[in-house]
């Protein structure tokens, strides 16, 4: 049976689509060391399992937008999720970290595959302020994989082998599957389709990334998503090798931090709901975001704060990061319904590059049990997406 367009359903599902790459990614961190010692890989070896899936996951979006103006949704859907799934079985079973590596990377492409499509499905069947709900309802769903990642991760290394992660990953890929086969209706309409033409799919990117609005908000979720994925790559090396914080404790710390999200994204709901407008939302979001990176910096600067003084300026960001996601998606896709697909690729595309970006830059500045790095990429994503939003967008956004 067909979900309701307006359905807690189709939410739901849409929800748990959005939230796959993430889980994906975070459900895979406390197994790090694990790996590192079965195959007797180095650090960096070990943590590129979880870099290369964000490889993967960022190139992806970028041949399958126009692949799903032309042919649907739902056909590119449940293929993306059978390449999850066959690379995360491949990641079970891996005999090597090389092999490991790889199944990753085939297993980030069949994420980004997913990952654009709820967003575009939204921009199918809603306008205006109903999109902008649906959008802040999917935002929802999608902020309980970091919640439940890490934690959800350290439980399964609690009865099983770090191997049952991926199986659980290819599980979890099935039954989302089964769901988007038995209930998913086609959102674009025939009408709607795109050649496939070399021709057509230039013209498409061309036309989206010179778009101010698709362009420009594309921009400003990479910055904060550099900054947030700063926090994600290296919390456990702060956590754990810093404050010398426990796998379980580490999995209740990221939570809580990641938490913000779902406060950021019921607030924006409530202010959807209560007519706010998209400008006003976003003028106060993205200021709190660039205030709590330069909080970061701050106390980074101090050399090892005391824990909570990381803690509350990250979920702060975080939370902001709730509000701003929801209207950048709206903002970025809205303009152009025909080309939903490539709107969303390219969407998708530079909050994924971008973050990887940040995690690694991030990384390759961590020193000594410090929140300096983190500080340091967070405060440049917040105040780079607040100056690209002040000096460019903002007299475009509804007032």
């Amino acid at each position: 049976m067909a979900l309701k367009a307006r359905g807690f359903g189709l939410t739901a599902l849409l929800g748990g689509l959005s939230a796959l790459p993430a889980l994906a990614t975070d459900m895979a961190l406390p197994s790090v060391g694990l790996v590192q010692a079965e195959f007797h890989a180095s650090a960096a070896e070990a943590a590129s399992a979880i870099a290369v899936f964000l490889a993967g996951f960022a190139t992806a979006p970028v041949v399958v937008g126009p692949l799903t103006d032309r042919f649907g949704r739902k056909p590119v859907m449940l293929g993306g999720l059978a390449l999850f799934a066959l690379a995360a079985i491949g990641c079970a079973l891996a005999p090597s970290i090389a092999v490991l590596i790889v199944a990753r990377v085939i297993q980030g492409v069949g994420a980004g595959a997913v990952a654009i499509l709820p967003r575009a499905i939204i921009r199918d069947l809603f306008q205006g302020r109903e999109a902008r709900l649906q959008l802040a309802a999917v935002s929802i769903v999608f902020s309980v994989a970091p919640l439940i990642g890490p934690t959800f991760g350290a439980g399964l290394l609690a009865i099983g082998p770090w191997r049952l992660i991926y199986a659980t990953m290819a599980a979890v890929a099935v039954t989302l599957g089964l769901f988007t086969l038995t209930t998913l209706g086609e959102s674009h309409h025939a009408k709607m389709r795109r050649s496939l033409r070399p021709a057509t799919i230039v013209a498409g990117y061309s036309r989206a990334l010179t778009n101010r609005m698709c362009g420009g908000f594309s921009l400003i979720v990479g910055f904060v998503f550099a900054g947030l994925f700063a926090y994600v790559n290296v919390s456990p090396l702060l956590f754990i090798g810093g404050y010398g914080v426990s796998q379980a404790g580490f999995g209740g710390l990221f939570a809580m931090t990641a938490s913000g999200v779902i406060a950021g994204s019921l607030l924006n709901t409530w202010l959807v709901r209560r007519h706010a407008s998209p400008r006003a939302v976003l003028d106060a979001a993205l200021g709190v975001i660039a205030l709590a990176g330069l909080a970061v910096l701050a106390a980074g600067v101090g050399g090892h704060p005391p824990l909570a003084f990381v803690i509350a300026p990250v979920m702060v960001y975080i939370a902001a990061f709730g509000l701003v996601m929801p209207n950048a998606v709206h903002e970025a896709i809205h303009p152009l319904p025909d080309i939903a697909g490539i709107a969303s690729a390219v969407l998708v595309s530079a909050q994924m590059l971008f973050g990887a970006l940040g995690g690694s830059l991030a990384a390759a500045l961590y020193r000594d049990a410090s929140p300096l790095a983190i500080g340091l990429v967070m405060s440049a994503g917040g105040l780079g997406a607040g100056a690209i939003y002040v000096g460019w967008l903002r007299p475009g956004v509804e007032s």
